[in-house]
């Protein structure tokens, strides 16, 4: 999967450009992440990249590194 892909999926889901989603991004910084927004994180990452993320692990995310570490963790591998 390439890193792109994942960006803009949780760009899409967040409403925001994915190019102002970088690994340091803060998602508590954007106006749209709140419990709903990160409830349909969890379905569509996993619809659309086959990545499961637990409700334990989604109480964690902080930034957006953290959702690429928790796709890596599944066995995600990234080509840039």
């Amino acid at each position: 999967m390439k890193r792109a892909e994942l960006r803009n999926i949780v760009a899409e889901v967040l409403e925001i450009d994915p190019n102002n989603l970088d690994s340091d991004t803060d998602l508590n910084t954007i106006d749209t992440f709140d419990s709903v927004s990160v409830l349909t994180l969890m379905i569509v990452i996993d619809e659309q990249a086959g990545i499961k993320i637990s409700p334990a692990e989604a109480n964690t995310l902080r930034h957006y590194r953290d959702i690429e570490s928790l796709a890596e963790r599944q066995g995600v591998k990234f080509v840039d």
